[in-house]
Order: C-alpha cells, then structure tokens, then sequence
C-alpha cells in the first residue's frame, strides 16, 4: 500500500489565481503581464490551516507531469507556458501524443512500475481505475484539498450539485475533473427531424409515438423534398442498428443513460433492454421496418456511409447523429430540429463532468500548490484561456462584446489549425471550466444551429442516474458482463425489427438467454449501487 501523504498544517493559501490571469484571457497580452504583477488576492483560511502561498511562487517549483496530448505539444501552446511563467511553476512533462502511440497503455505501465510522476494530465483510464489507484494509495485524495484551496472548484461543486459524481466508494474524491456547461451536456447522438418537410406537408412537430409514426408515412407517400417523385424519400435512417435506434428510447418515456442502458422509472431502478418498454421499442421500429418506413441499410451502414445518403440530397427526413451537418450537407443543415420530447418525457443529459482532468499522485511533495495552480483555470477567466487561448494571439474580443477567431493572426486562416496550435482544449483534458463567454462567439452558424438545438433539449433534461460506485470486482463483473450482453441485445434487436424472429414468440426465450448470459447478475449489482447512492 502506498502512503497517502498528509497535507493538514501545510500554510498555504490561494493566490487566486484567477485574480492573476483575469487579464490573459480579458486584456492584451501585455497588459495581462501587468495585471499578474499588480494582482493582490484574498488567503484562503480554515480552522486547521491558516497561511498564504502567492503567485507568483517566490521560489520556482517543479513538478513532473504525464499529459495525453492530440496532436501539438502542450509545451508549445503559448498559454500554458504562459500562465505556467506568471505562477512560477515548471513541469518536466512526459507528453504522449495519442498518434505516436497508446496513451492508455503508456499511463497503464508507469502506474504498475511505479515510475510515475507528481501528477497526470487527462489521466486517460475509466473513473474505476481512478477509484482503485487511489485506494490504493497511489493517487492521492484531493477532497480536502479543493476544500481549502481550490475556491472556484468548490462554488462550481456546489452550486451544481456535482460532489456525489467525484467520490470514489470509499468516499474520497482522487480527481480534478474539466467541467462543461449549458447545451454541452446534452452532447451525443441526437435525433434530427426534418422540419421543413414536417411545413410542406401541413404538418407539427409530433408529440406522441402515434404522431411520429404519421410523420414517417406521410414523408414516404407525399412527396416530402416536393421535387415531384413521391419514392425517393427515406423517412428514418439511421446508422450502427441498435446502437443508433437507442436514442430514440427516451421518446418511449424512459430516461435512459445510454452506456449501461439503466432507467429509473416509477422510482424504480430497471435494466431497460429486459423492460415491457424495450419490448414496445422493438414492436414500433418493427412495423416501421414492415411498412417501409425505417430503412433497411440502418443495420448495415455506419455514420459515414449515411452522411454519403444525406449530402446526395435531401432524401433523409429523420436520423441519428452528433450535429445534423453532419449528415446532410450544411446548407440545408438547419432543416433539421432535434425532436423534441413528448409531454412529460426527460431527455438524458449528462453532469457535464469529464473525468480525469488532473490526477495527483503520493510522489508530490507540494499537492496543494497543484490544487492552487489548477484552481485558477476553474474560474470564467481560467476558462476563457483554456477554451480560446490568449487574446490578441488565437482569438479577439469583437467591440459588441462577443468573440471571434483570430484568422489574421500568427496561426493562418483556417480555424481547426488555430484550435490545434493555440489552444489546450483541443489538445488535452485538464482541470478547468467552459466559460460563459464561449457561446458568445459562436460564428459559425452551423455551430451555433447545434448549441440552439441542443439548447433545446436541456430545457427537457435531467440526468438520469444517480452517482453509483462500484468495487473493483464489481466494476470488472459488469464490463465483462455487458460485453456479451450488448452483442446479443443488438443481434436480436436487429433480428426482430427486420422480421427475420417473431417479437411476441421469441420474447420469452430472449428473456431465458438474458439472464443466462448474466442479466439479473448485472441488474443486482446495479440496484445495489443505486439503493446505496439513494439511501444517502
């Protein structure tokens, strides 16, 4: 067992930070260095520890760091190293660029060698294996830590209710999580319908499955594009069969989170793909499939092979995907709404945490100092730096208030190599926070089009799982579990829809081979973790 090093007495507080860099991300970059260097910010102070740490350091503090990069070196974005200055703090990084190999495995090894630095970067293994490290002793737990040190960490906390998703089952908390806001929770697949169809035709936005169903029928007899042949509409197409219909279950009145494809319903916890809704799941995309309505390649093709459908015209009157541009081309993108949910239905979003920001391990001397440093990217200013990059450099503030990239500037015209050179968010998962000041300069107007739909449907959400913990058996008992149980719930979805077994005679006997695949097994573990997440 590793020692957990022990930070009460430390003196410390914050100098905050983004009191410091308020100015990188709202002034001109030299105007920013004078902030840093005026800035005076309030300690940090609780019963047990009472001290003052400033930023910049008097004495330069190194720390080694791991970070999982995409594509351009953290080291050469000119923010990091630029905040890194201001705070008197260098990193010895070991960069692992996701192109020149495994950043999993790469994680993986260091951790079992024991080689591994004071901290990690986007700590790129799942939330358990974070759990189990930190059991361990390996990583160390950081909630008293944010308490104390990390003020903007702890509002945003707080005011979203967010604790309970961090802690691991032995309630401590072992990360610093990169937290989103706003229409990104609703981030994932969406289904996109055709509106400008739904306006030819006389139509409304459906509020029933019935009137979904109407929709659908009226796309394939009435010439819905009105360019005079009334078949060559495609009603519904979707792309990875099972994998893409799911995220029509929330239509079907549960709140489904889609990966371990849970529900509460009536108060109850239930595994959806043995639930009666399932079944009138599998009975509606049956007779659509029967009537011609659903497409028969939506069991065959993937996402690229029906964006080919969706830019040859417009075929396609509803479908699966990220953002609707991404099927159909983008001048005809805004055709398309997502679909609202009926009356009383929840859309699923999720908590808006991205797990592993930063991880920090029983090696660092000074964790606390790392707390401080990431505190300061939690802030609307820490944001800013982390989303745009520096003012005047990547991106300039327009006289209205708003935002745009800056395509004249030192990194060309084309905005994705901006993004790339300039800014850490595309590059690496780390501990800070998306800015309110982000969706003011949303230029694009596809891109806008998708946060106004996606808008949209958080006004309809709710997350729809409590946190649930599981031990380490547990946890490797469900990943082995689901990875048989998901390949047969796809196979015998497909099957059943396209007419091949018969749902009413062969639903028993696809129950039988649930269960004895492991269902009720998962679905106990399941409940266990939710009685125990809803008991507190």
């Amino acid at each position: 067992m590793k020692r957990v090093k022990r930070i009460f007495g430390i003196a410390l507080a914050i100098t905050m930070a983004m009191g410091s860099i308020a100015g990188c991300g709202t002034t001109s970059q030299e105007e920013s260095k004078d902030s840093v260097a005026e800035s005076e910010n309030t300690a940090v102070s609780t019963e047990e520890n009472t001290g003052k740490v400033t930023f910049p350091l008097e004495e330069t503090k190194t720390f080694d760091l791991m970070v999982k990069v995409n594509s351009t070196l953290l080291s050469e974005i000119p923010t990091f190293a630029y905040v890194n200055e201001r705070c008197n703090i260098n990193f010895n990084m070991d960069e692992v660029m996701t192109s020149a190999g495994d950043a999993t495995e790469k994680i993986g090894l260091s951790l079992a060698s024991g080689d591994y630095p004071d901290a990690y970067l986007e700590f790129v293994l799942p939330k358990e294996d974070i759990d189990k490290y930190g059991g361990e002793g390996v990583l160390i737990p950081l909630e008293d830590l944010i308490r104390q040190y990390a003020p903007n960490l702890t509002g945003l906390l707080d005011e979203r209710d967010l604790w309970q998703y961090l802690e691991a089952p032995d309630g401590h908390i072992y990360e610093l999580p990169s937290l989103v806001k706003g229409a990104e929770t609703a981030a994932g697949m969406h289904i996109w319908l055709n509106t400008e169809w739904l306006d030819r035709l006389g139509l409304s936005m459906p509020t029933s499955l019935d009137e979904l169903h109407s929709v659908f029928m009226a796309f394939k007899e009435q010439d819905a594009n009105g360019n005079g042949d009334p078949n060559d509409e495609i009603p519904v197409s979707v792309s990875d069969g099972i994998s893409g219909l799911k995220y029509f279950l929330p239509y079907f009145g549960v709140n489904m989170d889609m990966i371990s494809m849970l529900a509460v319903k009536d108060g109850q916890l239930i595994y959806v793909p043995t639930s009666e809704t399932y079944k009138s799941f599998l009975q509606f995309f049956a007779t659509l499939y029967q009537e011609g309505l659903l497409d028969e390649n939506s069991f065959t093709q993937n996402g690229e092979q029906l964006a080919a459908v969706g830019s040859s015209g417009e075929v396609i009157g509803c479908y699966n995907a990220l953002a609707s541009f991404l099927v159909v081309e983008r001048d005809i993108d805004e055709h398309y709404e997502t679909l609202t949910p009926f009356e009383g239905q929840f859309y699923p979003i999720n908590t808006g945490i991205e797990h592993g920001g930063m991880v920090i391990t029983e090696k660092c001397e000074n964790p606390e100092i790392l707390v401080a440093w990431a505190d300061q990217w939690y802030s609307e200013e820490g944001g800013i730096l982390y989303w745009l990059g520096l003012e005047g450099d990547s991106y300039l503030k327009n006289e209205d208030g708003t935002w745009s990239w800056n395509t004249d500037g030192p990194y060309g015209s084309d905005i994705g190599e901006i993004r790339n050179k300039a800014t850490i968010k595309y590059q690496t998962i780390m501990p800070a926070v998306q800015p309110d000041f982000w969706y003011t300069g949303l230029t694009d107007p596809d891109e806008s089009y998708l946060i106004t739909q996606r808008s949209k449907l958080v006004d309809h959400g709710a997350v729809p799982l409590p946190a649930m913990n599981y031990s380490e058996g547990d946890s490797q008992m469900i990943a082995s579990l689901k990875a048989d149980l998901d390949t047969y719930i796809n196979q015998y979805g497909a099957q059943v829809i396209t007419g091949e077994l018969d749902l009413e005679s062969s639903w028993q006997e696809y129950i039988e081979t649930m269960n004895a695949m492991g269902a009720e097994e998962l679905t106990d573990i399941y409940r266990t973790a939710y009685e125990k997440a809803t008991a507190n």
